[in-house]
């Protein structure tokens, strides 16, 4: 290599450090908004005069909004751009969150929320950047830091809205702090980043993408609802399931598909959406579950260690960081063991975390050891999954390949909460008001289960060559040169 083509080569490296470091303050500050809100849900709720059961809507609102956009964005950047989808995606996040802050009324921010659903496609999009301008291992470094910049950056801001509280005169100044963080992502993503340059098909898949997003947004209403309404929520879920197979006896007859379901389904790509959907039940259906066990008070209902608020909080605040921490060196132990290897370690740790919790549930410093295991091994997980799934993928699919591993975990996240709730039930004390027991351990058992059936699965995976981009079609590069895709 000539002097000239070492200096051009080191200005390419630097470039593509700072595109990823840019994304990685995007990412942040994702996990900054979804975390910061929750904190302040009850001061919301007093600041707006509404109800409790009003307030639920704050957050169901935002789930179903992401769970319709994520797929249908993803595709989106595929065919226009993952920059140009991302750059309408922070727009709308932005407008949402000016709307929370400043609208007169329950049903304007409830709007705002709404417009707050791409948030969830932000990572899609930058995992789908990041591959097309960096490959190998230094793409497996760069998603490995987005992750953990999304769990550091929810962390941070679950913190920054107890300090906001105490130190902002009003809620309308303490939920401007969002504002502020989407605005400057707004200004990197808008003057900083680059375009990806792979292009699938142009041709949009209207029915598809209709039935998809009616799939998703009947589904989780349906989840949601079997908890207090058996009957509508059965009745939801069974027309889910209807629209899903219409679904795929559409998409495999048409010549554009939303989906590619012969993609989605190879033998690369389909152990990973299992694992990531059965990591989605454990990853979101026990959060609250972890926090009521740890709260819970020996002497009335037999269990828990009766911690504060302020302990639980520093436990979880442990989970999450061991998780930014597996997430951030996933990349380098998969260099040793593959990435294949990463998966299996990664769901093989967490099985073990909830055989523990089950073994050792009477005993504090076991359970913080458990917990604390179930935090590193979400972190491999959170980083390989993605990871695999983009390398698996086809060059000018990566975005809507990455958006259904986005929207299978949130599914299994949002079941696992549905069936969790029931669970805990049927175990209810009725002296205590509180689930007995029996409940947590049965939710153990469940969480075992699945992500210890994740190592067969994940050994399933049979290696083969990346697939070619479907379509060939030309991109205009941030030069001005058109460049085909790869």
């Amino acid at each position: 290599m000539t002097v000239t083509e070492s200096g051009l080569a080191g200005r390419s490296n630097k470039r593509i450090l700072a595109v990823v470091g840019f994304l990685v303050f995007v990412e942040f500050s994702s996990g900054f908004l979804q975390g910061y809100y929750l904190p302040l849900l009850d001061a919301v709720r007093d600041h707006l005069g509404v109800s409790d059961a009003s307030i639920a809507w704050f957050i169901t609102v935002q789930t179903l909004a992401a769970g319709v956009c994520v797929p249908i964005l993803s595709k989106l950047g595929d065919i226009f751009g993952h920059r140009r989808i991302l750059r309408i995606g922070i727009v709308t996040v932005l407008i949402g969150t000016v709307l929370v802050a400043w609208a007169p009324s329950y049903p304007l921010v409830l709007l705002g929320r709404v417009l707050t659903g791409p948030i969830a496609v932000w990572l899609p999009l930058e995992l789908a950047i990041v591959h097309n301008q960096i490959q190998g291992e230094t793409a497996r470094r760069a998603v490995g830091m987005l992750i953990s910049a999304l769990t550091i950056g929810a962390l941070i801001g679950s913190l920054a809205a107890g300090l906001s509280s105490s130190l902002l005169p009003s809620m309308a100044a303490q939920l401007m702090v969002p504002v502020v963080m989407v605005a400057i992502s707004a200004v990197f993503v808008y003057t900083l980043v680059p375009e990806s340059t792979a292009r699938t098909s142009p041709v949009i898949d209207w029915l598809g993408f209709i039935l998809l997003a009616l799939f998703m947004l009947v589904l989780l209403a349906g989840i949601k609802a079997v908890t207090s309404q058996v009957g509508l929520g059965a009745a939801l879920i069974a027309a889910a399931i209807v629209l899903i197979g219409v679904f795929v006896w559409w998409e495999l007859r048409t010549g554009s598909p939303a989906l590619n379901l012969r993609v989605l389904t190879s033998n690369r790509l389909w152990p990973v959406y299992v694992t990531s959907f059965l990591f989605g039940m454990v990853l979101f259906g026990t959060q609250s579950i972890t926090t009521t066990f740890l709260a819970g008070r020996p002497e009335l209902v037999g269990y828990g260690f009766g911690l504060s608020a302020g302990t639980i909080s520093l436990t979880n605040g442990t989970n999450m960081l061991l998780a930014a921490i597996g997430a951030a060196v996933y990349a380098y132990i998969a260099k040793g063991i593959s990435l294949k290897g990463v998966l299996i370690l990664g769901s093989g740790t967490i099985a073990i975390s909830q055989l523990l919790l089950i073994v050792g549930h009477a005993s504090l410093p076991l359970v913080v050891v458990g917990i604390a295991l179930a935090g590193f091994g979400s972190g491999l997980l959170l980083g390989g999954l993605p990871a695999a799934t983009t390398e698996a993928s086809p060059a000018d699919e990566t975005g809507i390949a990455t958006g259904v591993y986005n929207s299978v975990k949130t599914l299994g996240g949002a079941l696992a909460g549905a069936v969790f709730a029931l669970i805990l039930g049927l175990f209810v004390i009725p002296e205590a008001g509180a689930s007995g027991v029996g409940g947590y351990i049965s939710i153990w058992v469940i969480c075992a289960a699945a992500t210890g059936l994740c190592p067969v699965l994940l050994a399933l995976i049979r290696p083969e060559k990346k697939p070619a981009a479907t379509t060939s079609v030309p991109a205009t590069t941030a030069a001005g040169q058109t460049s085909q895709s790869v």
